[in-house]
């Protein structure tokens, strides 16, 4: 009876150390799990998907651990402060082990078609007039600093010590980030640069100037789940990260805004994505804007902590 005691007093103080953050981490790293079991029998990742869901579950189970220790080293607190930007990245690379399984129908011409009953053409097609090496190499730069753009916020965020904030402003990214991961396997596309009605009409090659091959050449190899093109994380990442800093930041909008319409211009121009993505981008980025604003400050105060302080 002591053992059970202990057992359960140590579980009770573990779970009154998680944040938001480990939730919605956890409900995800549980629903891939639930896939690869799903689909363990035709699987050609089980070593490998074995490993990354076993790593991540210890990723998370260390970083609470870490919390109720509230030590003072250097270590415990870099783990904690870039976690979630792991975590994040290694769930992101456990798509492709599930998602061939999972997905049915490829939505590309469905998108397709909805592009060109709104617009009355094909956008990637139509814009090729104004094709040239040098803004495209200006696209490539532009599609690629995606990547880097939230992380000027949230370390702002972080040297200022706003946890809560900081809190708050990566579990919005989150939810939009793993919704989208799971409108992939619903609405499963390739985007135009892979729909051969489309790749059939365009007549100019999207040739750079210095590292645009190299970009490219980068997001392939990086990029193993291919069915991502709806909705568009690039539009819904780049805008989340414009609400987060018109709210912390502002004065840096001058800058970002702008780069923000380049990214979704660079989108359509480089042939990543359909209009319609982006639209979708957009509106899921209000719906998690929305969920964020309304509950996660309910949560934090009732229920969770902060997942760095």
């Amino acid at each position: 009876m002591n053992i059970i005691s202990f057992s359960i007093i140590r579980m009770i103080r573990y779970i009154k150390f998680l944040s938001l953050i480990d939730v919605a981490n956890f409900i995800f790293w549980l629903l891939m799990f639930l896939f690869f079991l799903y689909n363990l029998p035709q699987s050609d990742y089980i070593p490998k998907a074995s490993f990354l869901l076993g790593v991540l579950f210890l990723l998370l189970a260390v970083v609470i651990y870490f919390r109720t220790v509230n030590s003072g080293s250097r270590v415990i607190k870099l783990v904690l402060a870039i976690y979630p930007a792991i975590f994040l990245i290694l769930i992101f690379d456990s798509l492709h082990m599930v998602m061939p399984y999972m997905i049915g129908d490829v939505y590309d011409e469905a998108l397709a078609n909805i592009d060109y009953a709104i617009f009355g053409f094909h956008p990637t097609v139509a814009i090729e007039p104004i094709v040239t090496p040098s803004l495209t190499e200006i696209m490539y730069y532009l599609y690629v600093f995606y990547f880097p753009m939230p992380f000027f916020i949230l370390v702002y965020l972080y040297i200022r010590k706003k946890y809560i904030e900081l809190d708050k402003s990566i579990f919005f990214f989150l939810l939009t980030y793993y919704g989208s991961y799971l409108l992939y396997f619903a609405v499963p596309a390739l985007g135009p640069r892979f729909y051969e009605p489309i790749t059939d009409l365009q007549n100019v090659p999207l040739n750079g100037l210095w590292f645009t091959d190299i970009i490219r050449d980068t997001i392939n190899f990086l990029e193993n789940n291919k069915y991502d093109a709806f909705p568009s994380l690039h539009a819904a990442i780049a805008l989340v990260t414009i609400i987060v800093m018109g709210k912390y930041r502002p004065n840096w909008l001058y800058f970002f805004i702008p780069v923000t319409i380049g990214i979704f211009i660079s989108l359509v121009y480089c042939r990543y994505h359909y209009v319609i993505d982006i639209f979708a981008g957009v509106a899921w980025t209000m719906i998690c804007w929305f969920i964020t604003e309304k509950y996660h400050k309910l949560l934090l105060n009732k229920y969770f902590v902060t997942f760095y302080s």
